[in-house]
């Protein structure tokens, strides 16, 4: 008697509703990024001073949780230990630290606002 096992089947025969095939060839699930609404939920939160879990400070700047595991291991984000599942703690982060990196990312994506930097551009162009 021969028997196939199919491992890896088509995207339209996977079973599960909420996994849903990549172009990386790797089965992923649902959607990967937050919504505005949760983004602003979220900055909303540690701006009142509650530290997040990893995985909400990678919604909020827009990051993945193991980039945020290393943020914290770097010294980047200010982190402390709670007890999660048994033998296995989870981080929550530090709401100052990580308001500080997303005010970094919006100043680098925003560009140089600054009246004195602007001034000097002007000044440039009249020569």
């Amino acid at each position: 008697m021969t028997m196939a096992v199919i491992a890896n089947s088509p995207p339209g025969q996977y079973a599960h509703p909420n996994i849903s095939w990549q172009g990386s060839g790797a089965w992923m699930t649902g959607r990967t990024r937050a919504t505005p609404a949760e983004r602003a939920e979220l900055e909303q939160r540690a701006r009142a001073g509650e530290w997040l879990k990893t995985g909400a400070v990678g919604k909020l700047l827009n990051m993945g949780r193991t980039k945020v595991h290393d943020l914290c291991a770097s010294g980047e984000i200010g982190y402390r230990r709670i007890q999660g599942a048994p033998k296995r703690p989870q981080r929550e982060c530090n709401p100052v630290d990580v308001l500080r990196l997303l005010e970094k990312g919006r100043q680098e994506f925003r560009g140089a606002d600054t009246e004195a930097e602007a001034g000097a551009v002007g000044a440039d162009d009249a020569s």
